[in-house]
Formats: structure tokens, sequence, C-alpha cells
């Protein structure tokens, strides 16, 4: 081992203090940027072209874009990715897409990382860029990272991703309390003729155009299924006392004493959640209240059978 210290001494050409002295130098940068580092800042640093372009050819730095090195054998994550194309980019530049779907945990870690820019830049090879003049509410920071806001991300996916798929993203959104429908709103009108802004629209009307707080995308379609067909207004996810129990009901009609519950897997998946199911169920009951649990199955080949039910139960003229 000192045999091969002092043979990279050698090639070096410097001694051995000043070596580690730009080591040190790369270190302390990189460690700020997960592990990365950009030719011009090594250079302010005062490490020489020549010596950056000897730890190249060395495997200490590795080329991750144009004069955006890695340090380190680190296996870069998302995150390390993302901090790089940053890099790549410049300053203007913030995580769209994918890219900031991912940064929400909204989406999977993508393949590429896409950038948003204020102004327009070259291409960037291995870098999708995008132009767009983000006004400052539509931008954030996760991790320590600039990305596009929740709402202004679930824009950009509208031109990727199907609306069933979009309609899920935007669910998970709202369990995170990452936005609002408000939110949704406002970008919709910030973002009127761009590409994506009819799939965007789409995606508004299959949530609920009054705004209510929707937990899942059962929810979603149960709330789309009820205005489709033209039931009376109702409120959704509101909190109510039953006895001596205080319950949220999924969907409320208040007046006349009916709750719906969307049935779903996740949010009754446990045996305890179950069994706390079954006893408001039948709390409610001895209330006087009607409690109806709707499954998927429910809001596709059984629709016209649940349609018929509620309408009875609520006292409605059975739907032509």
């Amino acid at each position: 081992m000192e045999g091969k210290r002092n043979d990279f001494r050698a090639i070096d050409g410097k001694d051995c203090g000043f070596r580690l002295s730009d080591d040190r130098k790369i270190a302390a940068i990189a460690r700020r940027q997960r592990g990365h580092v950009t030719r011009a800042q090594l250079i302010s640093a005062g490490i020489t072209g020549d010596a950056i372009d000897h730890r190249l050819q060395k495997g200490r730095l590795t080329r991750e874009h144009d004069g955006v090195y890695a340090y380190g054998f680190s296996v870069p994550d998302h995150l390390g990715r993302a901090t790089a194309a940053l890099l790549a980019v410049g300053e203007d530049g913030v995580l769209s897409h994918l890219a900031a779907g991912a940064a929400y945990e909204l989406c999977p870690d993508p393949l590429v990382i896409d950038i948003t820019c204020r102004r327009r830049l070259p291409k960037r090879r291995g870098i999708p860029l995008h132009h767009h003049d983000l006004a400052p509410q539509d931008v954030r920071h996760q991790n320590n990272l600039p990305l596009t806001s929740t709402s202004q991300t679930l824009f950009d996916l509208s031109t990727l991703l199907s609306l069933n798929r979009l309609t899920q993203t935007a669910n998970e959104a709202f369990v995170q309390r990452l936005c609002t429908m408000g939110d949704l709103h406002n970008t919709a009108t910030t973002n009127a003729g761009r590409t994506g802004s009819v799939r965007f629209r789409e995606l508004l009307a299959t949530l609920d155009p009054e705004g209510r707080r929707i937990r899942s995308p059962l929810e979603a379609r149960l709330n789309a299924f009820l205005r489709v067909r033209g039931f009376p207004p109702w409120e959704s996810n509101v909190r109510l006392r039953v006895g001596n129990d205080v319950i949220e009901a999924d969907v409320l009609w208040c007046p006349r004493r009916v709750i719906v519950e969307a049935d779903g897997r996740d949010p009754h998946l446990s045996p305890l959640t179950f069994a706390s199911d079954r006893r408001r169920d039948r709390r409610s009951t001895v209330e006087g209240w009607h409690t109806v649990r709707v499954t998927s199955n429910d809001l596709g080949p059984g629709a016209d059978e649940l349609d018929a039910d509620l309408r009875i139960l609520l006292d409605l003229s059975p739907r032509l």
C-alpha cells in the first residue's frame, strides 16, 4: 500500500500536502451536493484543470454530465441524479414532471431527470429540458432541491400519464396533503392553452369541481359516480357525532341520515380497522343512520343497482 501511494504522488507531480488539500476541497463540495461537483466549482476552489483531468483519468472523478462529476464510488440514488442534473443546467432549473413526482414520492424514480427552466437553454445530453416561465408560487423546495409545486407537477404529468393514473397520483397528493382542489384550479388557469391542459381539465372533472377532500381513487370514483348520476348535493369526508362516537363519513346526506363509505382494500385492510368499521356501522344503525358500503365492483358492473338502492334510501324518483 505504501508503494502505491508513492507511485500516485509521483504521477500527480505535487507534494502530498497539496494533493490532499485538493481532495479535501473536492470532498467538501461533494458532501454538500450528494457526491457531485462541477468543473467550475473546482476551478473556483483553486484546483487546476490538469488536476481535475488527472482525477477523471484515474477514476477519482466520474463524468455525469458535461462539466458535472461524481466524486467517489457510491451508486447515485434519485436525489443524487437529480442534483447532478440541476448542477448541469444551472441555477435557473427546477425538477419537473416525473422527477418532481418522484421527489414528492408520488411516482417511481424515473429513468431520466426532467428539468424546467424559465429561459430557453441549448439541449443537454441525457437531460430533457422544458421551457416555462414559472411563477414564484409554482416552485417549491424538497430535500434542498428546487422543484415544481405539486399542482404544477400534476399538470406536467398530464402530458405523460393516462387519466386513470393521473387521478390516482392526484389522490395520493391529497392524502399527503400536498395540494388542494383550489391549487389545481389555479394551476389550470395559469397553464391554459398549454400542452396537457385538456387532460388536466379532465382530471378536475374526474375529481370534484366543488373542492371536496378526497382521500383515495375509490372515493374519487364514488364522487364522480354521484355527480354524473345527478344525485342531490352531499358532503364529503365530514366529521359527524353518532351517539357518543365521532365518525368521519366519506359521503353524507345529513337530512336523509344516509352515509356512504368507499370500502376499498387499503383503508379497511387491517383486522382492527375492519372490526372498528363494523362496530361503527352497528352504532350508526342504532342511532337511525343508514350506512352503505360501496366497493369498486359497485361502481362498475353493479352501478345501476347501486343507483337504484341509493335513490330508495334518499326517497328519490327512479332514474329514467
